[in-house]
């Protein structure tokens, strides 16, 4: 994560956030982090998959290209979905500790974002110094997401202690004839879910798990809508088709 400096004055007068942060934060972005509160919305457009972050810890991601560094919905200047993510709504804005001691976060700003610029968008600070309604209005909206943080950590919890997640490799079917795998995914394991005991399985709706778990499990159909918009762009590399394969244990080959 970039490195962030409390939002205050009278380093930032003047800093304003662009209208196209969103746009700014999702360009070149291959996977996109989202919370499970969002898996619903996601769907409509992406593939919703789990990938591990740099940490070790696991994160829900909508696939927007196979090709790392691009992202098939962010292309030409505008945003094709009809989806934004909490964090292209909220970045480079995020909640730090205060380091003054106070007990509530405060605002930080990854002060190398493009998204920050001064001649035009919306104002981080007010005349007298303090955060802008603008941006009290993103400090809600980051509280909202860490809880939406919790619950999705909470959903990991739950699936893992229950062995609904399955390591895949999406096999890609070039039609010059070479094959790319990419590797480091995983995705419900469906039989497991399928064979839960009836006490567990109720347990997972009434958490509010279920309704996710089911909505991840369609969207692998919006591969076949990733795949046309990659040779779309990426003619010379155009897929033919895809392949899931369960991944295999490189260490124990």
């Amino acid at each position: 994560m970039a490195k962030l400096t409390a939002l205050c004055a009278p380093a930032h007068t003047g800093l304003k956030l662009s209208a196209s942060r969103a746009l700014i934060y999702a360009r070149g972005a291959h996977m996109l982090s989202i919370r499970v509160t969002e898996v619903a919305r996601a769907i409509a457009d992406f593939p919703v998959v789990i990938s591990r972050l740099p940490t070790g810890d696991l994160s829900l991601s909508a696939l927007t290209s196979f090709e790392v560094d691009q992202n098939l919905f962010a292309l030409e200047g505008e945003w094709d979905s009809s989806f934004q993510s909490a964090a292209m709504q909220t970045a480079p804005l995020y909640l730090m500790r205060d380091e003054a001691g106070g007990p509530e976060p405060i605002l930080g700003l990854d002060e190398s974002s493009a998204a920050l610029v001064k001649d035009h968008g919306h104002a981080l600070l007010d005349k007298k110094g303090r955060p802008s309604l603008w941006a009290k209005q993103i400090k809600a909206q980051l509280l909202d997401d860490s809880q939406n943080m919790i619950r999705t950590l909470q959903f990991f919890d739950a699936l893992k202690s229950l062995n609904l997640i399955r390591d895949v490799d999406i096999v890609l079917n070039h039609e010059d004839g070479q094959t790319n795998r990419i590797r480091g995914l995983s995705m419900i394991h469906e039989d497991n879910l399928k064979a839960l005991p009836g006490p567990q399985f109720e347990q997972l709706r009434q958490n509010g798990f279920l309704a996710p778990l089911q909505a991840m499990l369609f969207s692998v159909f919006q591969l076949n809508n990733l795949i046309r918009r990659h040779n779309r762009v990426n003619a010379a590399r155009g897929i033919k088709t895809i392949n899931l394969e369960i991944t295999k244990d490189l260490s124990s080959v």
